[in-house]
This record gives C-alpha cells, sequence and structure tokens, in this order.
C-alpha cells in the first residue's frame, strides 16, 4: 500500500463497518440519474477480468451502477467525506494546484487517487476495497461535472439561484439533476444513446490523464458555459440547448474514463 495512503487505513475500514452496521437501505432518487449512466456505460466497457474483479469485491447483486451511488446515500453518513465530492479553485487560476486548492488533500482530485490506489491493491482488506471502489466509480462522476469544480465563493453553484420555464433552483443542481432529466428514456436508453456513436478514436483520445487533468477541464466548462448564466438568473433556452451536448459528453466521457482507471487497476 503506498505510504501517502497508509494513513487513511484506519479511518476507511472504521467508517465502512460503522455503515454497515447501520443498514441504511439504499434510496436511490432521480438526482443520482448520471452516477447511474456513468456506471451503466462503465460496466459495458470493463475487461473480463476488471468485471469478475469487482463482482468479486462489490456484496452479492451489487452493480458497478449501484455502487456509484452508494457515496451519496449511505456515504454520507461519513460527514468527514463531504468535502472529497468536489474542489474550490479560484476565479483567476489556470488549474487545480494541490498546495493551494487542497492543501489537507480531502478533495476530489486527491481523493481519487487515494481510492483509486486502495482498489487496486489485491494485499488491501476487502472491505476498504469495497468502500474504495465505490467512491472511485461516483467521484469519476463527479469530476466530470463541471461545477464540482466551481468557485469557492458560490460553493461551486450552491449559492446561485436560477429559474428554468417557471422552475426555481440553484445552478449547481441544475446541472447535477435536472439537465441530465432533460434526457428522454430510463437511465438504460440513455446510456446506450449516449455511446451509441461513439467512436475508437474518441474512446482511446479520453482513456488517458489522470484526476488533475480531468479536473482542469471541467475547470474550463465551468468557465465556458455553467457560469454564463446571465444576471436575471432566468436560464434562457439558448443557455439550456449549449449545456446539454456538455453534458451528454462529460457523461460519455466519465464513463469511458471510469471503465479505463478500473480495468488498469484490476489487472
Amino acid at each position: 500500500m503506498p505510504k501517502a495512503f497508509a494513513p487513511l487505513t484506519a479511518t476507511f475500514l472504521s467508517a465502512f463497518l460503522a455503515l454497515n452496521l447501520l443498514a441504511v437501505t439504499p434510496a436511490f432518487s432521480w438526482f443520482d440519474k448520471g452516477h447511474r449512466i456513468v456506471g451503466l456505460i462503465a460496466q459495458a466497457h470493463l475487461t473480463a477480468g476488471a468485471r469478475k474483479e469487482i463482482e468479486r469485491i462489490l456484496p452479492g447483486g451489487m452493480t458497478l451502477a449501484d455502487a456509484a451511488v452508494w457515496p451519496d446515500h449511505e456515504g454520507r453518513q461519513i460527514r468527514e467525506f463531504d468535502p472529497l465530492h468536489y474542489v474550490r479553485i479560484p476565479e483567476l487560476a489556470s488549474g487545480y494546484d494541490q498546495a493551494r486548492d487542497c492543501p489537507e488533500r480531502n478533495c476530489m482530485v486527491e481523493a481519487l487517487n487515494w481510492f483509486s490506489a486502495a482498489v487496486a491493491d489485491k494485499n488491501a482488506p476487502i472491505m476498504m476495497r469495497r468502500l474504495a471502489l465505490r467512491y472511485v466509480a461516483h467521484l469519476v462522476g463527479d469530476m466530470h461535472q463541471p461545477l464540482h469544480a466551481g468557485r469557492a465563493a458560490d460553493r461551486g453553484g450552491i449559492d446561485i439561484s436560477v429559474a428554468y420555464r417557471g422552475a426555481t433552483t440553484n445552478l449547481h443542481y441544475f446541472w447535477d439533476a435536472n439537465l441530465v432529466d432533460l434526457e428522454t428514456g430510463n437511465e438504460e436508453e440513455i446510456a446506450k444513446r449516449l455511446t451509441a456513436n461513439l467512436t475508437a478514436a474518441d474512446r482511446l483520445k479520453w482513456q488517458a490523464g489522470d484526476p488533475k487533468q480531468w479536473t482542469d477541464e471541467s475547470l474550463m466548462l465551468v468557465r465556458s458555459h455553467a457560469y454564463n448564466t446571465g444576471a436575471s438568473g432566468e436560464l434562457s433556452d439558448d443557455y439550456v440547448e449549449k449545456a446539454r451536448p456538455v453534458v451528454r459528453r462529460k457523461l460519455a466521457q466519465a464513463a469511458i474514463r471510469l471503465a479505463w482507471l478500473l480495468n488498469n487497476a484490476l489487472k
């Protein structure tokens, strides 16, 4: 196990055991749709070896899509893990900087590195690998939602009220849920549609990089698209129609990268 990861082992183990003792029933709400779509697409792109190892790590019957939503439900019982779902980057910064943006290493960039190492560690206790796999499946999705790399001043869009066609919400939630919910069909149908025309060149191009690079991509998108809401906070149809292809692409990209990451970790 990497030395940087070792101090976290006891925390992960105790947290995992505590959560299992709670016996919380999963509650998959509609806003989990994006994470489940990422899990479904990734599942279809796993190698046979990775698929078999994931089946061994996860508890009976749990799919990768189920694992991907776990951190937003049972995982929220671990309040110390809440900051792991995002990172806040200054408005004028060119990209993520660990010393500046995540000095305590408790953000999604560093967390994905930690959890990926645990998944790959065949000597780690199975319950730790199980917890880590759930967070890997989830955090890759979070990392590809641009506002998870948003500004600290507005908490990644949470403090920005927006309205669209008479419904009011916040900007972060609109990208997390509403834009995904505009896609027609169930999760399986959307997953198939998002990858129906995906080329081998696209897959190969996306199977590269690391959590920092993926976060920097989201940072560029949050600036070029997400925050361009206009002064009134009333989102226009033009805003939504420009955002929807970004969301579709990021869901597919997250899924291909999740599969690539797990295929490499579980060789």
